[in-house]
């Protein structure tokens, strides 16, 4: 081999070895933490008429969600000595994670846990909880147990693809589960005489109670049955966004004030918080 030769290799070895230490920082330095502090703007996402999650009034987004997004930023400007505005990103619930991944924002707030969104994006929490309704149609016995429901002529309408459908699948083998597209379909589902019962979260169910005279009551399932709810946040390069947004969420809980603006959004949006238990935890 000729001195020529010789060289090119070693400038071709040099380059092959050096490029995974060149791809690990720049790994690093993709960082949510870093790039919010320096631009001093956090996307927050926000979906469209989801109350009393997110809705706009005037034009402003307002909506329990979209408080917490507010807190996040005036604890992270503390922590980073200097302001920190919010822009809001419009997404859905069938692309937030894609949303997420794909760097278009920096939090969301209003995920529920599961295995395969933990492998997708950094879930911080949970910072409430949601309790399993049961909203039953005019006329109905059925009452707050879940084993009341759980025969087979007991009609149960869910949302396809929700915590919810998995919880009523859980403590209902024995009902007849009708999957519905979305919660206006199972309301209707219920409305028309074609199921006894909507299972769904205290939330959706109160939304639901205010919107349509075709229930009876609210009832909140017991045994209890929470569906704990957290934020979610991109798999950057260093997760130090994550861990500030983890410790932030520990303490936020522990403060009570999740309850507070879940409660503050409620009153808002109309929804009566006086059919709520009293003794009622988030």
């Amino acid at each position: 081999m000729n001195s020529i030769a010789r060289r090119n290799l070693i400038a071709g070895g040099a380059i092959l070895i050096g490029a995974p230490a060149i791809a690990r920082r720049a790994h690093a330095a993709d960082s949510t933490y870093d790039r919010i502090a320096s631009a001093g703007v956090l996307r927050l996402g926000v979906i469209t008429n989801r109350p009393p999650y997110f809705w706009q009034e005037n034009g402003k987004w307002v909506g329990f969600s979209t408080q917490m997004g507010t807190d996040a930023a005036e604890a992270f400007s503390k922590a980073v000595g200097k302001p920190i505005r919010i822009e809001f990103v419009e997404s859905s619930f069938a692309t937030i994670i894609l949303d997420i991944q794909a760097d278009k924002l920096d939090v969301f707030f209003g995920l529920s846990y599961s295995e395969q969104r933990e492998k997708a994006v950094y879930l911080v929490g949970p910072l409430y909880s949601l309790p399993e309704v049961a909203l039953t149609a005019r006329g109905s016995k059925l009452g707050d147990q879940w084993e009341a429901y759980d025969h087979p002529e007991v009609r149960v309408s869910v949302v396809v693809g929700t915590t919810d459908e998995q919880a009523a699948r859980k403590f209902l083998r024995h009902a007849q589960i009708r999957g519905m597209k979305g919660t206006a379909e199972a309301v209707l589902d219920v409305q028309s005489g074609n199921s006894d019962v909507f299972i769904t979260t205290i939330l959706t169910g109160l939304g639901a109670l205010k919107d349509s005279k075709s229930f009876e009551a609210l009832h909140v399932l017991q045994p209890v049955y929470t569906q704990p709810s957290h934020g979610g946040t991109r798999r950057d390069g260093d997760g130090k966004f994550a861990a500030f947004l983890q410790d932030w969420a520990v303490q936020y809980r522990a403060a009570g004030r999740p309850k507070e603006v879940l409660l503050a959004a409620m009153r808002s949006y109309g929804l009566d918080v006086g059919r709520l238990p009293p003794d009622i935890q988030f």
